[in-house]
């Protein structure tokens, strides 16, 4: 609660807020997929970082999968990203990998990703 405690601040400008950042943008034929996740996600990882692994990680299964779209495990992917953004070490890591984190993988139905 001490992060919420400026009175001449409104609740989005508090240092922690609820309020997230939102876009607004019509969805292409371009898109593959949308990652959203909360700051604790974009730690260790900018956003051109986290749509590349997670590229991999979808033409992995894919190979492994073939056609079928529908068998991509997404839980895994996102399971797999969190994972891989976990602190080893936390006395060393600064703090970085150490915050909570949220994240949600929408995969568009596409026969080619």
């Amino acid at each position: 609660m001490k992060y919420k405690q400026r009175t001449h601040l409104t609740p989005e400008e508090q240092a922690i807020t609820a309020n997230p950042d939102t876009y607004e943008f019509p969805l292409e034929n371009d898109i593959d997929f949308i990652l959203m996740g909360c700051d604790g996600i974009w730690e260790k990882k900018s956003n051109e970082q986290a749509v590349e692994w997670v590229y991999e990680n979808l033409n992995k299964q894919k190979q492994e999968v073939g056609d079928d779209i529908m068998k991509l495990d997404i839980e895994k992917i996102v399971a797999d990203l969190l994972h891989d953004n976990l602190a080893t070490d936390v006395t060393s890591s600064g703090g970085v990998g150490c915050d909570n984190m949220t994240c949600i993988l929408i995969v568009f139905n596409k026969s080619k990703l």
